[in-house]
């Protein structure tokens, strides 16, 4: 009788499914437009445009993506009229690679391409909460705040933004979570084969190089270095593979192409990409007090320190044997250090749109998962709701707001969840409930 009814609940599910994907194909086709253009006025919705950009390199065979040229004329054979201004790309080649199937649906309709686009994304990011959410039940370890953090991160304002746009960050958050999962649920029960999941989900990482390094520095964190070193040499593989496509001079317009998000002066022709007063990060919020130069280097100093300073602690473990050895004067757990490597991120990127903030899911799993976070009475609680609210809120207010209050908020709320995923504090000799990377 087992079988028979899981089927049937396949089918069900199935059929939600299909009714839910046909739903939102309806409403996007009716609601969402993904270009608007007139005299002198041109808008593009980010998914669009990076679909239009697959579609040319994948079925015009225009070459090298990262060239102002394909992309001026990749957009305007789309629209069937001149566009100058574009967008410059932070995407690495393995996107095309994920986007092929996608851009092939754009044949037929742009609706269609972004209603399956959506679908994927949202289904790993909620397959990888059902998994999560089914050992927490099984463990019954059921910590209400991240729990009420995780519904308000769900329904805010940033979310339906992103949903919008058809950013990336909803994909990348589901594929953490899913290593998050892996490496506190199944770690300890390796068997042959079973580090092909965590390859897949490092090479789809592999679409942005910040979300790349998030999923291997997560993997070296806990020490799976073999997982880390296959996911490197596959994605360095793809790249290879699509090299001749691209053509040779990728590698150079592609820094090329990063280097202009970290400008203060920004060319032309992609002026109109960029709104800093919709992100919360250091570089928008002090800019108007110590300059953008400034700005942008302390950013890109504690970004690449942090993300230096953990794999450098994680390789001494490493070589150590164990991570319990004395190697510093400091106690952590691994937690603490994905939440760190996180926070460094969405506190200190020298570029990272608001749609970003979706990667506070990952932090809340981690404490759901081994943090040891107050009741959702205690008054730490609530401040910490009414906090995550504001943040995710931020671009509902006027352009002008003060962006260091914001900045200041997400700071607390990653400090609390740092200190959450901490050690036990009701007794020195008990096992922490994080596991321990170094202690003195």
């Amino acid at each position: 009788m087992v079988a028979p009814m899981n089927y049937k609940r396949r089918l069900i599910v199935c059929f939600v499914s299909m009714l839910l994907i046909y739903c939102l194909y309806h409403f996007i086709s009716k609601h969402i437009v993904f270009v608007k253009h007139g005299e002198g006025y041109f808008g593009i919705n980010d998914y669009a445009y990076y679909i239009i950009i697959a579609k040319a390199f994948w079925f015009e065979g225009l070459g090298n993506i990262y060239k102002l040229s394909f992309q001026q004329h990749a957009v305007s054979a789309y629209i069937g009229s001149n566009v100058n201004t574009v967008m410059p790309l932070g995407i690495t080649p393995i996107a095309m690679v994920v986007w092929l199937p996608f851009a092939f649906a754009a044949h037929f309709s742009m609706a269609l391409s972004y209603t399956l686009w959506v679908a994927f994304s949202f289904s790993i990011l909620f397959t990888a909460l059902w998994k999560v959410g089914r050992h927490v039940f099984q463990v019954k370890k059921l910590e209400v705040l991240p729990i009420a953090l995780f519904f308000v991160t769900i329904f805010s304002v940033t979310m339906g933004h992103t949903l919008i746009l058809g950013q990336t960050s909803v994909l990348a958050t589901g594929l953490l979570i899913y290593l998050i999962y892996f490496v506190h649920i199944t770690a300890k029960e390796l068997k042959s084969g079973s580090w092909l999941p965590i390859l897949l989900a490092i090479f789809l990482l592999g679409i942005k190089p910040t979300y790349f390094a998030l999923g291997l520095g997560l993997l070296i964190i806990y020490g799976m270095w073999r997982e880390a070193i296959y996911s490197a040499i596959a994605v360095i593989f793809v790249l290879i593979c699509i090299t001749p496509i691209l053509t040779t001079d990728w590698i150079l317009s592609y820094l090329h192409q990063l280097r202009i998000f970290g400008r203060e002066l920004i060319p032309d022709a992609y002026s109109g990409a960029f709104a800093p007063h919709t992100m919360n990060i250091f570089r928008s919020a002090s800019r108007n007090m110590i300059g953008d130069n400034l700005a942008r280097l302390i950013s890109t100093i504690v970004t690449c320190g942090v993300y230096a300073g953990i794999a450098g602690l994680s390789v001494l473990a490493k070589i150590k044997g164990k991570y319990t050895e004395q190697l510093y004067p400091l106690s952590v757990t691994k937690g603490q250090l994905f939440v760190l490597m996180i926070a460094s991120y969405l506190l200190f990127a020298p570029y990272a749109g608001g749609y970003e903030d979706i990667l506070l899911l990952s932090v809340f799993i981690t404490v759901l998962l081994v943090g040891n976070p107050p009741n959702l009475l205690n008054y730490k609680s609530i401040l910490l709701i009414c906090i995550l609210f504001l943040i995710l809120s931020h671009n509902a207010f006027p352009p002008n707001k003060p962006l260091w209050v914001f900045w200041i908020l997400k700071a607390v709320l990653l400090g609390y969840m740092f200190n959450f995923c901490g050690f036990q504090k009701d007794s020195a000799h008990s096992s922490p409930k994080g596991e321990i990377l170094f202690r003195n």
